[in-house]
């Protein structure tokens, strides 16, 4: 406790030399304090996460311009690795992890918990903008999001969905982006980007066209050797209500189609509101949960090291940047944001899985204090309609078996997973 809590008033002790830096050197960016806790679930309920993210601009020329934004940051609290050792070693699979003489992995510095300086340290965005008459033309580590929908976007090149997280901001990609305009309302945009290990090329393509007030986009996408490609389109427009459809046919070794279609709605109640609905479809899901692959819980946690004896616990933490972010096939997604008063503000994000019954709910409240002060508490809230799904697994989903049928143990994962998060967090922004 006293650890955390030194952080944190160093970070905030910080603040003023960094308010200070912004007029000398023109940066800009946040210093964020964030506590999570996990009510329902077992071992450690609380994880604190303590990250600033300072973001420099240097005009280089009239027409050349250099970004970069990099983020530090420290957790302590509830580790998923080490809840899951916990559980198995307590479980009846204990004394088989001890005679294969399985070995949990460790950290480096296990006082921070980081294993070198990408654990707390990396360059999310460091590109130049270059302005050459009606070329503009972006070369580095930049953010890239195509797409109307709300938050499940089937035409986007680099995929991201963050609406459980909405204090996160999306990856850097590393690529080159030109927009080229044609006329006064129609463009093309150009993208040739590579993975963070530079040795596998992407590209996109994407024509707008503006006609009668509405935006008519193509999208044309290669994701690389052995990875889909896919063609789309994105339509967005205004009768009345806001309204748009986007819909993408991946091609490559699972051939599938994505959907989202949508509309929302301006409010004249309090200073503002909003509110939309949208019908997400991912042709590559099961409609059968049964189909759903058990264990989830487990994808990303790092499991034990077994040597070459046939036990296998958890997940590489390694990810496919393209794979799809849902099991099932039919999602309803829903939101509302309400501006009461200048400096307060709520939101609510709803998922719903229309195959399984389960759903998801994420309520934020945020309110600007100062000037450069902004607070915000925020949940995530599973739910499920009877037996448990994708979105709240049932205790059958949380079970891990290991042996053949007559020697099989059974063991209970369903502690990893909280009945909520709560997040409270504050950031301070320079």
């Amino acid at each position: 406790m006293k650890r955390w809590a030194a952080c944190a008033a160093l970070l905030l002790g910080a603040l003023p030399g960094a308010l200070h830096a912004q007029e000398s050197t023109g940066s800009q960016g946040f210093a964020e304090l964030r506590l999570s806790l996990f009510p329902g679930a077992d071992g450690q309920a609380w994880q604190l996460v303590e990250r600033v993210r300072p973001t420099l601009t240097a005009e280089l020329s009239e027409r050349i311009k250099l970004v970069a934004t990099v983020e530090a940051g420290l957790r302590q609290g509830r580790d998923l690795t080490r809840e899951l050792e916990r559980t198995l070693e307590a479980s009846a699979l204990g004394p088989v992890l001890q005679e294969l003489q399985c070995r949990w992995p460790r950290y480096e510095n296990t006082l921070l918990r980081i294993d070198g300086a990408a654990d707390y340290l990396y360059v999310d965005r460091l590109y130049l903008d270059v302005y050459a008459g009606a070329l503009d033309v972006r070369v580095g580590r930049q953010a890239l999001n195509w797409g109307s929908a709300q938050f499940f976007n089937p035409t986007d090149p680099f995929p991201e969905v963050l609406l459980a997280e909405p204090w996160r901001a999306r990856r850097g990609v590393n690529a080159v982006r030109a927009v080229v305009p044609i006329g006064e309302s129609h463009d093309v945009t150009a993208v040739v980007a590579s993975n963070d290990a530079l040795n596998e090329l992407r590209a996109a393509a994407k024509l707008r066209l503006n006609w009668a007030g509405t935006d008519f986009a193509l999208v044309s996408v290669y994701r690389g050797a052995h990875r889909n490609g896919l063609i789309g389109i994105d339509i967005r427009g205004t009768l009345e209500v806001g309204y748009w459809l986007e819909a993408a046919y991946l091609v490559g070794e699972t051939p599938h189609e994505e959907l989202a279609a949508g509309i929302d709605y301006s409010f004249s109640i309090f200073e503002r509101a909003t509110a939309f609905l949208q019908y997400y479809r991912n042709g590559a899901g099961s409609t059968d949960p049964s189909g759903y692959q058990r264990n989830a819980i487990l994808g990303g946690i790092r499991g034990p090291d077994c040597g070459s004896l046939p036990l296998s616990v958890g997940a590489s933490p390694a990810r496919d940047p393209f794979a799809a972010f849902t099991l099932g096939r039919d999602y309803l997604v829903a939101g509302a944001n309400v501006l009461f008063i200048p400096e307060l503000s709520a939101s609510l994000a709803w998922l719903q899985n229309l195959n399984d019954g389960t759903g998801l709910l994420v309520p934020t409240v945020s309110y600007n204090a100062l000037d450069w002060l902004d607070l915000a508490l925020s949940a995530q809230v599973p739910y499920a309609a009877a037996g448990g799904g994708e979105l709240k697994p049932g205790r059958r989903d949380l079970r891990l078996r290991y042996g053949t049928l007559g020697d099989a143990v059974s063991v209970d994962l369903s502690g990893l997973v909280p009945d909520a998060t709560v997040t409270l967090w504050s950031r301070a922004s320079f």
